[in-house]
């Protein structure tokens, strides 16, 4: 595999670093907050995938604040589909880092090509601190979180699958919300 800071901008790589002076010198200079490289990343994306489980410290939290504060897209989706908070969960980049996302606007139901959200992301990382946020942001819109199962799957890792995070229509009743055949 090769160098990840070959084929990005030098805003995507400095987010990716967690350089704070850098990225502010380059959106000062006129680089694009919501620039793409080939995989479909911005800075934002770039920076919370790049966490990968490291104890988030204020240093972090402040170069997501100052991305977010310059009109980064807290739901820009990669060719994943996958979503900032999405890998902030996958990450493990903790609970305070899901709360600066979704005080931005991070929409926790989002799901990605895969069918996964942020909940299901942070299930599987079992962060139970990122959890609760998420679950009390989604409480707080009025989404309620249904079903959330997890299972082994064929290559022995869990296997979690989402069946309803979206409030009902207010047309029918809970029980016909989903199916039986709706549930593996």
């Amino acid at each position: 595999m090769g160098d990840p800071l070959s084929d990005c901008s030098p805003l995507i790589g400095a987010a990716m670093l967690g350089k704070l002076r850098l990225v502010r010198l380059l959106l000062e200079g006129g680089a694009q907050v919501n620039e793409r490289s080939p995989r479909g990343e911005t800075p934002l994306l770039a920076a919370c995938k790049a966490l990968r489980g490291e104890p988030t410290g204020p240093r972090t939290v402040k170069l997501l604040s100052y991305l977010l504060q310059n009109q980064a897209d807290p739901n820009a989706q990669d060719r994943m589909g996958r979503t900032p908070l999405m890998y902030a969960c996958m990450e493990r980049a903790g609970a305070q880092v899901a709360s600066t996302l979704l005080s931005a606007g991070a929409d926790p139901s989002m799901e990605d090509y895969s069918g996964a959200s942020a909940l299901v992301y942070a299930i599987n990382a079992q962060k139970q601190a990122t959890l609760k946020v998420l679950v009390d942001s989604c409480r707080a819109s009025g989404r309620d979180i249904i079903i959330i199962a997890t299972e082994m799957g064929v290559s022995g890792g869990p296997v979690t699958r989402q069946y309803l995070n979206v409030p009902p229509s207010p047309n029918t009743s809970p029980v016909s919300c989903m199916s039986p055949s709706d549930i593996i």
